[in-house]
């Protein structure tokens, strides 16, 4: 892959990504690997080993997700105005909260350094999407962040891979997760020799003037729905249908007796989501919208529908793998395509704000999604899973219709 400077006014395909774009997805390769690991051992840590109910686990989700959306929106607030690489920077450096959480037995000390850990991811985020945003030529934005998220799966696929392997080699739960700082440290370490991007560079920007109605800062004009907000209402609205993956873990692992049998569901979505978003970004940068309602958001709808009817139909095990991966993809659909229309359609000098609101409606609907679900699952598993096919149904069938406003084809 040949590397070198961007030239934003007419990239080249050999000059697809710079060496910071490189730096920056390295890190959240390492950044994933560490945290994901965390995040597919904690589950079975507290549900499995602690004997907590499933609800506990589904509020503490909640929280982390509820209140980080503040943290977006702090962050983006904050980046805009003090630059984008230093709160990208501190809000990685504190991520491995999540992994010395497990040195204390008490158990509202391990929640809350896992919930501080998520906040700071939260925090972080905008920063970050806005920073490669920055840095790259808006033609191959699309590819750009497709690869970003490949490498971002990628380290998850991988933290699933030795947590699994570290498991049956019969290393203890807590042990595996400490290691996991190993990687966090490394991803905030990657990113200190990026260069700042060009709003870091100078003093904070007064408030741009409000965009004419129907515009959204960058929707087409004459447009009847602010495309932008539109965006908003449907990735909140998705939101609600993208329950941690904890709960397919939960859902297989029981139906098998296989703990790793569970945890290998997790890798299945990892490695479908990498291979799709970077596919993705490659081949339908041109049709970001559409891509992002029917092979994000409706194919989500189905993947859960699959899940829902494969644990009520007693389904084998490819099943339920078939379901995951379809989860995947769409994950990797909605990941690539929902920071670009971002980038797309809001001022490049609040960029940062932006993504901290497309954040924040996520985090507000993993917050209602979490508790649903974690209720739900607590009842009866196929309830949950039909409860995330509906929302996510409700939130391609918006987002279509936004399509149909907009002026892509």
């Amino acid at each position: 892959m040949p590397l070198g400077p961007v030239d934003r006014a007419s990239p080249t395909p050999e000059a697809w990504i710079s060496r910071d774009g490189v730096l920056i997805a390295s890190s959240a390769f390492f950044a994933d690997l560490g945290y994901q690991g965390v995040t597919v051992l904690f589950p079975i840590l507290l549900v499995l080993d602690l004997k907590l109910p499933a609800y506990d686990y589904g509020l503490l989700l909640a929280l982390s997700f509820g209140v980080g959306s503040l943290f977006s929106l702090a962050g983006g607030w904050l980046a805009d105005r003090r630059g984008r690489k230093w709160v990208a920077l501190a809000g990685n450096a504190l991520i491995p909260l999540m992994s010395v959480s497990v040195l204390f037995p008490d158990l509202y000390l391990v929640g809350g350094l896992f919930v501080l850990g998520w906040w700071a991811r939260y925090f972080r985020t905008p920063a970050r999407r806005a920073w490669l945003a920055d840095l790259t030529a808006p033609p191959v934005r699309s590819r750009v962040f497709g690869f970003l998220h490949a490498l971002d799966v990628g380290g998850g696929l991988l933290a699933v891979t030795y947590s699994v392997a570290l498991v049956l080699l019969g290393v203890p739960i807590r042990e595996i997760v400490l290691l996991t700082l190993i990687p966090l440290v490394i991803s905030t370490l990657v990113l200190l020799p990026v260069r700042p991007g060009p709003h870091d560079k100078n003093p904070p920007v007064p408030a741009p003037p409000p965009a004419p109605r129907g515009t959204s800062g960058g929707s087409p004009p004459g447009s009847p729905v602010p495309l932008f907000q539109g965006l908003l209402v449907a990735a909140t609205l998705f939101g609600f249908s993208y329950y941690a993956f904890g709960f397919p873990i939960l859902t297989v692992s029981e139906s098998t007796g296989s703990i790793p049998l569970g945890m290998l569901t997790f890798g299945i979505y990892l490695g479908v989501s990498g291979v799709a978003g970077y596919f993705l970004g490659k081949t339908q940068g041109g049709r970001p919208l559409r891509t992002l309602w029917s092979l994000g958001y409706l194919l989500a709808a189905v993947s859960s529908l699959g899940l829902a009817l494969s644990y009520l139909t007693h389904s084998n095990l490819a099943l339920f793998y078939l379901a995951a991966a379809g989860l995947g993809f769409a994950t990797g659909s909605v990941e690539t395509f929902e920071p670009v229309l971002v980038a797309t359609w809001v001022r490049a000098s609040g960029l940062s704000k932006g993504m901290g609101w497309l954040s924040s409606s996520r985090a507000i609907g993993l917050l209602v999604s979490n508790v649903v679900v974690g209720i739900l699952f607590t009842v009866g598993q196929a309830y949950a899973y039909a409860f995330a096919f509906a929302t996510a149904l409700a939130a391609g069938t918006l987002l279509w219709s936004l399509q149909r406003r907009s002026q892509e084809p």
